[in-house]
């Protein structure tokens, strides 16, 4: 004999189970036509060159990069290029860009003031190469 109530358990716990998917699709969706890949060695170790990372461009639009949130932001010196970086001191509508490597970390190395415009969104996942896929950390 079934229980009634447990073909109704089952339905529920999959439609729990569907819509927690449905923000993780839209996030998936809006970030894969933002998708950068890392060039250089700056942002090691946690960042390397090759790899591909899907950036959420709503990341920021209601509150600027926090110290030390990665971010991706068209660099000052060459606005075509787009830069992944580290948020350092965020000051009204700008935020000064820092690199992770020890060989970046001189004052000399630091990108900005970049006006908050310039910041095209957060990167939160790395999906390329596959011994590599991952969240990235919010610090």
């Amino acid at each position: 004999m079934r229980r009634p109530g447990l073909l109704l358990g089952a339905a529920l716990g999959v439609g729990a189970g569907l819509a927690a998917l449905v923000p993780l699709l839209a996030l998936l969706a809006r970030s894969w036509p933002h998708r950068i890949a890392v060039a250089g060695h700056s942002m090691e170790p946690e960042l390397r060159a090759g790899d591909w990372l899907l950036v959420d461009p709503d990341a920021f639009t209601a509150r600027p990069p926090a110290p030390g949130e990665l971010c991706v932001a068209h660099d000052p010196r060459a606005p075509q290029r787009l830069l992944v970086k580290r948020a350092g001191v965020v000051t009204g509508a700008s935020v000064m860009l820092t690199s992770d490597h020890p060989a970046h970390a001189a004052a000399q190395e630091i990108i900005g003031p970049v006006a908050s415009a310039s910041i095209v969104g957060r990167p939160w996942l790395r999906y390329w190469p596959l011994d590599r896929v991952g969240r990235l950390e919010r610090l």
